[in-house]
Protein backbone atom coordinates (compact mmCIF):
# COMPACT_ATOMS: atom_id res chain seq x y z
CA UNK A 1 0.00 0.00 0.00
CA UNK A 2 1.45 3.14 -1.22
CA UNK A 3 1.36 6.47 0.72
CA UNK A 4 -1.91 7.80 -1.22
CA UNK A 5 -3.85 4.38 -0.60
CA UNK A 6 -2.63 4.92 3.05
CA UNK A 7 -3.87 8.63 3.57
CA UNK A 8 -7.28 7.59 1.46
CA UNK A 9 -7.85 5.29 3.80
CA UNK A 10 -7.38 7.46 6.57
CA UNK A 11 -9.74 10.03 5.64
CA UNK A 12 -12.11 6.91 5.17
CA UNK A 13 -11.59 5.89 8.69
CA UNK A 14 -14.97 5.11 10.31
CA UNK A 15 -17.16 5.17 7.23
CA UNK A 16 -18.79 1.90 6.47
CA UNK A 17 -18.16 0.78 2.85
CA UNK A 18 -20.73 1.43 0.68
CA UNK A 19 -21.18 1.87 -3.63
CA UNK A 20 -21.08 5.85 -2.90
CA UNK A 21 -18.21 5.66 -0.40
CA UNK A 22 -16.40 3.18 -3.26
CA UNK A 23 -16.72 5.08 -5.35
CA UNK A 24 -15.62 8.75 -3.91
CA UNK A 25 -12.54 6.88 -2.80
CA UNK A 26 -11.44 5.21 -5.46
CA UNK A 27 -12.23 9.34 -6.88
CA UNK A 28 -10.25 11.15 -4.28
CA UNK A 29 -7.32 8.53 -5.36
CA UNK A 30 -7.07 8.97 -8.75
CA UNK A 31 -7.28 12.62 -8.78
CA UNK A 32 -4.21 12.55 -5.82
CA UNK A 33 -2.19 9.84 -8.31
CA UNK A 34 -2.94 12.40 -11.29
CA UNK A 35 -1.50 15.51 -9.34
CA UNK A 36 0.94 13.87 -7.90
CA UNK A 37 2.50 12.84 -11.40
CA UNK A 38 2.36 15.96 -12.64
CA UNK A 39 4.30 17.40 -9.71
CA UNK A 40 6.84 14.96 -10.15
CA UNK A 41 6.54 15.61 -14.08
CA UNK A 42 7.72 19.05 -12.86
CA UNK A 43 11.05 17.43 -11.02
CA UNK A 44 9.22 17.72 -7.81
CA UNK A 45 10.10 14.57 -5.38
CA UNK A 46 7.69 12.14 -5.14
CA UNK A 47 7.31 12.37 -1.10
CA UNK A 48 7.49 16.01 -1.16
CA UNK A 49 4.24 15.69 -4.33
CA UNK A 50 2.53 13.63 -1.93
CA UNK A 51 2.70 15.88 0.44
CA UNK A 52 1.51 18.99 -1.74
CA UNK A 53 -1.53 16.67 -2.99
CA UNK A 54 -2.52 15.45 0.40
CA UNK A 55 -2.10 18.98 2.39
CA UNK A 56 -5.72 20.07 1.44
CA UNK A 57 -7.57 17.15 1.76
CA UNK A 58 -8.16 16.17 5.40
CA UNK A 59 -11.14 15.49 5.59
CA UNK A 60 -14.14 14.51 3.39
CA UNK A 61 -17.29 15.47 5.38
CA UNK A 62 -17.82 18.29 2.71
CA UNK A 63 -17.97 15.46 -0.53
CA UNK A 64 -20.34 13.61 1.29
CA UNK A 65 -24.52 14.11 0.33
CA UNK A 66 -25.92 15.89 3.24
CA UNK A 67 -28.96 13.04 2.80
CA UNK A 68 -29.32 9.59 2.85
CA UNK A 69 -32.48 7.42 2.03
CA UNK A 70 -32.05 4.43 4.07
CA UNK A 71 -34.16 1.18 5.64
CA UNK A 72 -35.79 2.93 8.58
CA UNK A 73 -36.96 -0.09 10.59
CA UNK A 74 -33.90 -2.49 9.70
CA UNK A 75 -31.97 0.34 10.92
CA UNK A 76 -34.13 1.15 14.25
CA UNK A 77 -34.07 -2.71 14.93
CA UNK A 78 -30.12 -2.38 14.96
CA UNK A 79 -29.78 0.53 17.09
CA UNK A 80 -32.06 -1.02 19.71
CA UNK A 81 -29.57 -4.58 19.69
CA UNK A 82 -26.71 -2.14 19.95
CA UNK A 83 -28.58 -0.07 22.77
CA UNK A 84 -29.26 -3.43 24.73
CA UNK A 85 -26.09 -4.52 24.57
CA UNK A 86 -24.73 -1.27 26.14
CA UNK A 87 -27.25 -1.63 28.39
CA UNK A 88 -26.67 -4.91 29.86
CA UNK A 89 -22.63 -4.15 30.22
CA UNK A 90 -23.30 -1.25 31.97
CA UNK A 91 -25.64 -3.08 34.21
CA UNK A 92 -23.51 -5.79 34.98
CA UNK A 93 -20.71 -3.29 35.51
CA UNK A 94 -22.77 -1.35 38.01
CA UNK A 95 -24.09 -4.06 39.91
CA UNK A 96 -20.58 -3.88 42.69
CA UNK A 97 -21.04 -0.13 42.56
CA UNK A 98 -24.36 -0.65 44.41
CA UNK A 99 -23.27 -0.12 47.70
CA UNK A 100 -23.19 3.48 47.05
CA UNK A 101 -26.88 4.97 46.85
CA UNK A 102 -25.84 6.70 43.46
CA UNK A 103 -24.55 3.41 41.96
CA UNK A 104 -28.08 1.25 43.39
CA UNK A 105 -30.16 4.36 41.46
CA UNK A 106 -27.90 4.03 38.52
CA UNK A 107 -28.16 0.41 38.47
CA UNK A 108 -31.59 0.37 39.22
CA UNK A 109 -32.52 2.93 36.25
CA UNK A 110 -30.64 0.32 33.66
CA UNK A 111 -32.29 -2.77 34.72
CA UNK A 112 -35.39 -0.94 34.06
CA UNK A 113 -34.09 0.10 30.78
CA UNK A 114 -32.77 -3.02 29.73
CA UNK A 115 -36.65 -4.10 30.04
CA UNK A 116 -38.17 -1.75 28.21
CA UNK A 117 -35.55 -2.17 25.56
CA UNK A 118 -35.77 -5.40 25.16
CA UNK A 119 -39.25 -5.55 24.99
CA UNK A 120 -38.72 -2.75 21.63
CA UNK A 121 -35.78 -4.96 20.22
CA UNK A 122 -38.34 -7.87 20.27
CA UNK A 123 -40.90 -6.66 18.75
CA UNK A 124 -39.22 -4.37 16.08
CA UNK A 125 -37.49 -7.98 15.63
CA UNK A 126 -40.56 -9.86 15.17
CA UNK A 127 -42.08 -7.79 11.77
CA UNK A 128 -41.64 -9.57 8.91
CA UNK A 129 -43.76 -7.73 6.74
CA UNK A 130 -41.93 -7.06 3.61
CA UNK A 131 -43.50 -3.23 3.72
CA UNK A 132 -42.36 -2.79 7.16
CA UNK A 133 -38.81 -4.04 6.29
CA UNK A 134 -38.35 -2.07 3.36
CA UNK A 135 -39.30 0.95 4.80
CA UNK A 136 -37.25 4.45 3.34
CA UNK A 137 -36.76 7.80 5.21
CA UNK A 138 -34.20 10.32 4.60
CA UNK A 139 -31.50 11.17 7.13
CA UNK A 140 -29.14 13.86 7.38
CA UNK A 141 -25.39 12.21 7.67
CA UNK A 142 -24.20 15.62 8.26
CA UNK A 143 -26.27 16.67 10.88
CA UNK A 144 -25.66 13.01 12.12
CA UNK A 145 -21.88 13.55 12.42
CA UNK A 146 -22.36 16.93 13.42
CA UNK A 147 -24.50 15.74 16.67
CA UNK A 148 -21.89 13.11 17.18
CA UNK A 149 -19.11 15.33 17.71
CA UNK A 150 -21.03 17.36 20.03
CA UNK A 151 -22.09 14.84 22.60
CA UNK A 152 -18.76 13.40 22.48
CA UNK A 153 -17.64 16.77 23.80
CA UNK A 154 -20.48 17.44 25.82
CA UNK A 155 -19.29 13.84 27.55
CA UNK A 156 -15.46 14.45 28.09
CA UNK A 157 -16.61 17.81 29.81
CA UNK A 158 -19.12 15.97 31.89
CA UNK A 159 -16.72 13.68 33.24
CA UNK A 160 -14.02 16.18 33.70
CA UNK A 161 -16.60 18.40 35.74
CA UNK A 162 -17.68 15.02 37.85
CA UNK A 163 -14.06 14.27 38.70
CA UNK A 164 -13.07 17.51 39.62
CA UNK A 165 -16.56 17.67 41.80
CA UNK A 166 -15.68 14.38 43.38
CA UNK A 167 -11.94 14.77 44.35
CA UNK A 168 -12.40 18.47 45.32
CA UNK A 169 -15.19 17.19 47.76
CA UNK A 170 -12.99 14.80 49.34
CA UNK A 171 -9.97 16.70 49.80
CA UNK A 172 -10.43 20.62 48.85
CA UNK A 173 -11.28 20.95 52.78
CA UNK A 174 -8.33 19.09 53.84
CA UNK A 175 -6.40 21.28 51.79
CA UNK A 176 -8.17 24.50 51.98
CA UNK A 177 -7.48 24.10 56.19
CA UNK A 178 -4.32 22.66 55.77
CA UNK A 179 -4.60 19.70 57.19
CA UNK A 180 -3.30 16.26 55.84
CA UNK A 181 -5.91 14.08 53.32
CA UNK A 182 -6.50 11.10 54.77
CA UNK A 183 -8.38 7.61 53.38
CA UNK A 184 -9.30 5.81 56.38
CA UNK A 185 -9.63 2.19 55.25
CA UNK A 186 -10.06 0.46 52.58
CA UNK A 187 -14.15 0.94 52.19
CA UNK A 188 -13.41 4.86 51.81
CA UNK A 189 -11.09 4.18 49.28
CA UNK A 190 -13.77 1.58 47.35
CA UNK A 191 -16.60 4.48 47.74
CA UNK A 192 -13.90 7.27 46.56
CA UNK A 193 -12.94 4.78 43.33
CA UNK A 194 -16.80 4.22 42.45
CA UNK A 195 -17.92 7.87 42.51
CA UNK A 196 -15.23 8.50 39.99
CA UNK A 197 -16.07 5.63 38.05
CA UNK A 198 -20.05 5.79 37.72
CA UNK A 199 -20.19 8.72 35.92
CA UNK A 200 -17.68 7.00 32.98
CA UNK A 201 -20.79 4.50 32.57
CA UNK A 202 -22.72 7.34 30.82
CA UNK A 203 -20.39 6.52 27.83
CA UNK A 204 -23.03 4.45 26.43
CA UNK A 205 -24.59 7.76 25.31
CA UNK A 206 -21.68 8.83 22.63
CA UNK A 207 -21.33 5.50 22.12
CA UNK A 208 -24.50 5.09 20.35
CA UNK A 209 -24.54 8.53 18.70
CA UNK A 210 -21.16 7.26 17.02
CA UNK A 211 -22.74 3.86 16.18
CA UNK A 212 -25.97 5.88 14.31
CA UNK A 213 -23.54 7.29 12.42
CA UNK A 214 -22.32 4.09 11.09
CA UNK A 215 -25.85 2.51 10.97
CA UNK A 216 -27.12 5.09 8.76
CA UNK A 217 -24.46 4.40 6.03
CA UNK A 218 -24.83 0.39 6.40
CA UNK A 219 -28.56 1.05 5.63
CA UNK A 220 -28.27 3.49 2.92
CA UNK A 221 -30.67 2.33 -0.02
CA UNK A 222 -28.27 1.15 -2.92
CA UNK A 223 -25.44 1.23 -0.28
Amino acid sequence: MNDLEKHVNRLFKGYVESAQIRELKDEILSNLEAKVTDLTNDGIAYHQAVKLATQNIDSIQMLIGDHKDIFTNQYKTEMLQYGLLYVIISWIVTIPMSIVGMGKLLSTFLLISLFIIGILFLLFSSMKDEAYINKVSRFNLKSAFLYKKIVWNIWILFIVVCSISTIGMQFGSDIWFGRSTDINGPYQFMILVISLVLPVVSIIIPLLFSKAVKLIQKYEVGG
